[in-house]
């Protein structure tokens, strides 16, 4: 059968490697990070390992902690990049003047956590 999807642990790897790199450009310490997210010292060293991936709630904390989307935490930057549908969007978004933009970047960010976080209930 050919190999075309990574199994879970390539999964969990890609999530290792996104915390070491947002750690990292955020200037913190591992443990800076797991005290701030309320995580073991054990199990957030696995999650950078790339032993498991996070929970759902904890990719949100965890995003929240590093000050980096959940997207930047669980996709590729491959998979970041866009389509030209969604460039255009955001074009359109940083076009508003600043009050409305941050009231819209609010809303986005809630909209994609509950999605994300019953797409990652749903996986399970």
């Amino acid at each position: 059968m050919p190999d075309t999807e990574e199994p879970n642990g390539g999964d969990s790897m890609n999530i290792g490697e996104n915390l070491r790199r947002a750690r990292a450009a955020a200037g913190l310490t591992q443990q800076q990070v797991w005290e701030a997210s309320g995580i073991s010292e054990s199990t957030y060293k696995g999650y950078e390992k790339g032993e498991r991936p996070p929970p759902g709630d904890k990719i949100a904390t965890l995003a929240r902690v590093l000050n980096v989307s959940t997207d930047e935490l669980l996709l590729d930057e491959g998979e970041r990049s866009g389509s030209a549908e969604f460039r255009a969007m955001w074009r359109r978004l940083e076009m508003l003047p600043d009050d409305l933009r941050e009231q819209a970047k609010i809303a986005i960010r809630g909209v994609l956590m509950s999605i994300e976080q019953e797409a990652l209930r749903k996986a399970c």
